[in-house]
């Protein structure tokens, strides 16, 4: 799963460049995240400047 913290994204763009399946857009001033897309999330949160993606684990309580 990604996080996204709009209060601190600069709106580079940056992680639509990185990108390769249409998982992150920049569409009307916002950045859109299509989690149930096939991306190297990894690589892109990564290549935020400043933090605004972060990927977080999702763990089962099971």
């Amino acid at each position: 799963m990604i996080e996204y913290d709009e209060k601190i994204c600069v709106h580079c763009a940056a992680c639509v460049s990185e990108s390769e399946n249409g998982g992150i857009k920049f569409e009307r001033g916002k950045i859109i995240i299509d989690e149930n897309k096939l991306e190297d999330w990894h690589a892109i949160a990564a290549i935020c400047p400043v933090g605004a993606l972060i990927l977080k684990n999702i763990t089962s309580s099971v």
